[in-house]
């Protein structure tokens, strides 16, 4: 719970840097790049320390660096800013975390009322993954990272590849 609430102060006080903002881009393709900056800053934020956690991690693992960056920079992309408001998010991710399996099946997409927006946050939660990987196909993207991107919240596998696993820990982390 206490990582929770450091998630919400985080959020809430996230920024990127121009240095930050030229490391991101050097990384990414120009569609890549325009899912990136279409997340809020508190998500783009999450998704550069999950990238700066995965370069750590991968100090001591064979893996390609690259694929890896890019991954974790993609990794939350199906979470367009503006589709949520943040209280809804904050509330999804605390209920999601007391009783995950009422709250991904009472998750659903559509927004309008103030209850159908609540379910939609609950939707996008659950379902970003996947929503992640086909705003990730219609960019374009190699299909290593949309296979990576839409593993990242499942259960582990014994053939998980390596970066995938470390996008895990670090997305666990931040």
């Amino acid at each position: 719970m206490l990582s929770r609430i450091r998630q919400v102060m985080s959020a809430l006080t996230a920024r990127i840097g121009a240095e930050e903002r030229q490391w991101i881009n050097q990384y990414l393709t120009v569609n890549e790049q325009q899912l990136f900056w279409g997340m809020s800053v508190a998500d783009q934020r999450h998704a550069l320390n999950v990238a700066y956690s995965a370069l750590r991690l991968a100090e001591s693992n064979a893996v390609s660096v690259t694929l890896l960056l890019r991954c974790a920079l993609l990794h939350d992309v199906g979470k367009v800013s503006g589709d949520i408001s943040t209280i809804d998010k904050i509330i999804a991710v605390l209920v999601s975390s007391f009783v995950p399996e009422w709250a991904q099946s009472w998750g659903k997409p559509g927004k309008g009322s103030r209850y159908q927006n609540l379910r939609h946050a609950f939707y996008v939660h659950f379902y970003h993954p996947q929503r992640s990987a086909q705003l990730l196909t219609d960019a374009g993207t190699e299909a290593r990272i949309i296979d990576i991107v839409q593993k990242h919240h499942k259960t582990p596998a014994g053939d998980d590849p390596p970066e995938l696993i470390i996008l895990r820990k670090a997305d666990a982390a931040n």
